[in-house]
């Protein structure tokens, strides 16, 4: 009979422990969805005769129930097809939490290597398809960093 008891109890200790540490385990750790990202508008800052200075605001998305932080932003914009500008920005921004922000990116635009209608089209502030490509880093608490390709192609009016 002493052995029954004795094994009873090792039993019960067994799956008292295992219950424990059920309820003891650690909560998952969230994970960083990645924000979106659009361009809001393209403005001509200055035409010069051979260089033109852009203004492209950027609008970033945070759906996270957290703040994240862009620390590093590559980026190249094309306009019909063509090459207009590149450029990196270095701790960018804090986007609040399920909130969004928006970023003034200043370029400056060549137009030796353009093609004569994309010019006549800026020039003239119509419509110009654009591609906005590059690469983003995000940090948010203390969670594995989040680097994001993005690739933004859309039509924007040229304003002054």
């Amino acid at each position: 009979m002493k052995r029954f008891y004795l094994l009873f109890a090792v039993i019960l200790f067994i799956f008292s422990c295992k219950n424990i540490s059920e309820t003891v385990a650690k909560p998952p750790v969230p994970k960083i969805q990645e924000p979106d990202f659009s361009v809001s508008s393209i403005i001509i800052l200055q035409a010069e005769l051979v260089n033109t200075r852009l203004k492209v605001k950027l609008r970033i998305e945070n759906p996270n129930p957290f703040p994240v932080s862009l620390s590093s932003l590559n980026y190249e914009l094309y306009g019909e097809g063509s090459f207009w500008a590149n450029g990196t920005e270095k701790n960018v921004f804090i986007v609040p939490a399920s909130d969004f922000v928006e970023k003034d990116l200043f370029l400056m635009m060549n137009f030796i290597d353009t093609k004569r209608d994309l010019l006549d089209k800026v020039i003239a502030m119509d419509s110009v398809m654009y591609r906005f490509a590059g690469t983003v880093v995000i940090n948010a608490m203390d969670m594995p960093i989040l680097t994001k390709n993005f690739n933004l192609e859309g039509e924007s009016e040229v304003t002054r």
